[in-house]
């Protein structure tokens, strides 16, 4: 409590960015030629982070700040834990990498800690200024973090591309926030939903297409189809390690500005929005699945996979105003320790500044780096939803909340799209084991990284085998 403040809500944000600022300066005061602290600082700082989310939760006291559009309430400290960890494995998987193509830099560190400020920032507020600002944070750090390979001309053209979608899916938000307080007096997510609900404007067009280009500027940052077309080009000219963080990190904020506007604010007109995030649902699994068939790049293939799975997680949207927002949290918690692995794998493959990067890159994983192979396995059996993952419990909780809410077409379509991936997927699988060994890509084993490797394939299969621990606790929220 400061001035009569109660800084709660953002203490952890406060802690990832301050730590931040001390990365910069140490990485100001490093000579030249010399090793910084910077990835021991990091992790300092998002474990510190973290446990002050568990402190704040331990006391039982749900608070709000800065004038009620930050709160600490059950949904953004579940989700926090969620952000902070994905930024704690992305930085374990970093330093390695980082070393293999001669880019440890402090300003990596320090600008992955402010986009996950940004992240913080979303799963917390209720007030969509605020969160326009949270989604600015963390979208600016990220375009520069898709450069910082200013050798590359792949990665200066994916934060270029990055960059100008970027620009674009903000001003649709901006404009959806402008019709939405023209319409209710106010930005307030609460007062919205009362505006809404209660001031006869819930089928007004101006609030439909408030929420339409509201719709459109999450659409750019999950991914979904028709935003999606700067995925496979940023996803492929980005540092891998930056990859996973992005698929991880901001599908599960963005996921989580979306449960707050549209399963709060707008809940009470889901019947007029419904339809239309139905249709983004169904293109989004359809179009996202096809194109990973077409793809030779491993990176590529992901990142169109990653563009499926954002339509799985839209049809857990559609599906939430009545049942499933608990359903959509546990698909994003096994989503992001996949995406993490399954990128990571092939950031620890990386050496002498070469990468991985097609199916023949892989061959014979198994013969030559084991534990690795093995990882990957796990990851892309849970994308594609084999019992016993964590990608196959979320898949049939989200496609049976989707039958169950009347969207049966939904479901049909995630499922056939579903068998559809497992050509692709299994395909890597069958490159690793049966495929005579190519290009010996990796020399000695990193110990950080293949522990979060480690780390997030056992998280998929505690996922699979124990659901209902993680499916108790977020059901408890709602």
């Amino acid at each position: 409590m400061i001035g009569g403040i109660d800084l709660r809500p953002v203490i952890p944000a406060l802690i990832v960015a301050i730590t931040g600022l001390v990365v910069l300066l140490a990485q100001a005061f490093t000579p030249r030629g010399e090793r910084g602290p910077y990835a021991g600082l990091a992790l300092t700082g998002l474990v510190g982070a973290l446990i002050a989310v568990f402190r704040i939760a331990a006391t039982g006291e749900r608070t709000s700040s800065l004038g009620g559009s930050v709160v600490a309430d059950d949904f953004s400290l579940f989700l926090h834990v969620v952000i902070l960890g994905v930024g704690v494995l992305a930085v374990l998987l970093s330093s390695s990498y980082l070393r293999s193509i001669g880019a440890e830099r402090g300003e990596y560190y320090t600008l992955l800690l402010f986009s996950i400020v940004g992240m913080l920032g979303l799963a917390s507020t209720v007030e969509l200024i605020s969160l326009f600002v949270a989604l600015e944070i963390m979208s600016v750090a990220l375009y520069a973090l898709a450069g910082i390979r200013r050798d590359t001309i792949e990665s200066q053209e994916a934060a270029v591309k990055y960059f100008i979608t970027g620009a674009f899916s903000s001003a649709f938000f901006l404009y959806g926030v402008a019709l939405l307080y023209g319409v209710t007096g106010s930005t307030s997510l609460n007062r919205i939903a009362s505006a809404v609900a209660y001031g006869g404007a819930g089928g007004g067009p101006l609030v439909l297409l408030g929420a339409g280009l509201l719709l459109v500027g999450f659409g750019f940052k999950v991914a979904s189809v028709p935003f999606h077309m700067w995925t496979p080009d940023v996803y492929q000219g980005a540092p891998t390690t930056i990859t996973a963080f992005m698929g991880a990190g901001v599908k599960v904020a963005a996921f989580a500005a979306l449960l707050r506007v549209f399963d709060g604010a707008l809940a009470s007109a889901a019947s007029a929005w419904q339809p239309a995030v139905a249709v983004l649902a169904m293109l989004t699994m359809v179009l996202g699945n096809l194109g990973a068939l077409a793809q030779g790049n491993l990176k590529r293939m992901l990142a169109y996979s990653s563009i499926a799975h954002a339509g799985y997680l839209l049809t857990g949207l559609v599906a939430v105003p009545s049942l499933a927002a608990e359903v959509v949290l546990f698909y994003l918690v096994g989503y992001a320790a996949v995406n993490l692995g399954g990128f990571g794998v092939l950031s620890s493959l990386a050496r002498a500044g070469r990468e991985p990067l097609t199916l023949q890159d892989v061959a014979g994983l198994a013969e030559r780096r084991p534990a690795l192979a093995a990882a990957l396995t796990v990851y892309l059996v849970s994308l594609t939803g084999v019992p016993v993952s964590a990608g196959f419990v979320g898949k049939f909780y989200l496609f049976g909340a989707a039958v169950s809410s009347g969207w049966v077409s939904l479901a049909v379509i995630g499922v056939l799209m579903s068998v559809v991936s497992a050509y692709y997927y299994l395909r890597l699988v069958v490159v690793m084991y049966f495929r005579e060994p190519a290009a010996a890509f990796g020399g000695a084993e990193n110990r950080l990284a293949l522990g979060a490797l480690v780390f997030s394939a056992l998280a998929i299969i505690g996922l699979g085998l124990f659901p209902t621990t993680i499916l108790n606790l977020t059901a408890a929220i709602f």
